[in-house]
């Protein structure tokens, strides 16, 4: 059944997918051709439709699906659980591979699919699964959802994806995600790593430009027989940018919940500054929170590098070193936070950057 675009679930289905069918038709011809891709954007840009709805068009072509969802994965156990759930979706691919995945130690098929009974080994289980998978299932497309949350285990994971690349051809791997850790591994391998030579395409999904975003509006209300005037349509976009998450959100708020346009943008903002903030701590996890948060704020208004290292300074005695600061802008840049255009830099989610510059981070 086809989605209205104010739907909040990831489309799946191409025709549901709006304004990107240049990226789209890229995604499908790379992996027609046996290419692994790697798409990158920030978060509620668009990345899960995108692969999800290309899944169907490639399903026609004679792939096989399985889409892993990594968000809050961080262990091989957990990823062994991740790759499971996928395939347990494909009850066609579990009954090809049933008779290879028996014979793994601690993996068994039953009535309800694949499951995992021991764990000491997860990785041992997933080289042995992608195996089964690679050996029965034919062409087949593995995406792997939010691939950065594996940072604790890609070294690991490099030698398995390595393995894979080697002996089985037939399996296309998908990952998508923010330019640190796997991803970053992935796309800038040193001559050291097992992956050096054989890079991934990597396809950027960028938010909506003012005109698409508007025209997704506007066929998003036509679809609830409802229309705005353009000016309360630019005030959206103005405040919400072209990032389709947010649109998508406004919408299903002004049209499915039945709020008048300003209730709904209130409740929007409130909403998606929840996630944001709860997205934002994910990220700050292990790093230093203090000086992420000083050049996040001196990029809320744009800020050049000197003025970063300003920021970071004023949250401490004495001067910080270059290389401290390069180092903070990169990872900001690398999870998609902040953006660099003329040597300046600025925070791109107008979400995040209402929060940083009315200080309700902390």
């Amino acid at each position: 059944m086809s989605m209205t675009l104010f739907d909040l679930h990831p489309k799946d289905d191409p025709r549901d997918l709006f304004g990107r069918e240049e990226e789209s038709d890229e995604f499908i011809r790379l992996v027609k051709d046996r290419r692994w891709v790697v798409v990158l954007g920030s978060r509620m840009v668009g990345k899960t439709s995108l692969i999800k709805s290309a899944n169907k068009t490639l399903k026609r072509a004679g792939f096989r699906t399985i889409y892993v969802s990594l968000w809050g994965t961080r262990y091989a156990s957990e990823l062994l659980d991740a790759l499971v759930r996928g395939l347990n979706e494909s009850k066609d691919l579990v009954e090809r591979t049933k008779d290879a995945i028996s014979h793994i130690r601690g993996v068994s098929v039953g009535p309800s699919g694949v499951s995992v009974s021991i764990k000491e080994e997860p990785l041992v289980a997933m080289r042995e699964l992608l195996a089964a998978i690679g050996s029965k299932a034919g062409d087949c497309v593995i995406d792997l959802d939010e691939v950065q949350e594996l940072s604790d285990i890609s070294g690991y994971l490099l030698n398995l994806l390595a393995n894979t690349f080697n002996t089985y051809p037939n399996l296309v791997f998908v990952f998508t995600g923010s330019r640190f850790g796997l991803v970053r591994a992935l796309l800038e391998p040193g001559p050291s790593s097992p992956l050096y030579g054989r890079l991934p395409a990597e396809l950027l999904i960028q938010p909506y430009d003012e005109s698409v975003a508007k025209a997704f509006l506007v066929k998003g209300l036509e679809e609830h027989d409802m229309r705005l005037d353009g000016d309360v349509i630019d005030d959206v976009v103005n405040r919400l940018d072209g990032i389709p998450g947010w649109l998508a959100l406004y919408g299903n708020n002004l049209t499915v919940r039945k709020l008048a346009h300003k209730k709904a943008m209130n409740e929007t903002i409130s909403q998606a500054e929840k996630i944001v903030k709860s997205e934002l701590d994910h990220f700050l996890e292990g790093r230093n929170r203090e000086a992420y948060l000083a050049a996040l704020k001196a990029a809320a208004v744009s800020a050049r590098w000197s003025e970063v290292k300003g920021a970071i300074e004023g949250t401490r005695t004495g001067t910080v070193s270059g290389e401290t600061v390069s180092n903070v802008l990169e990872g900001l840049k690398a999870g998609m936070l902040v953006i660099e255009k003329d040597q300046t830099y600025r925070v791109n989610d107008p979400i995040l950057r209402s929060l940083l510059l009315t200080a309700r981070v902390t």
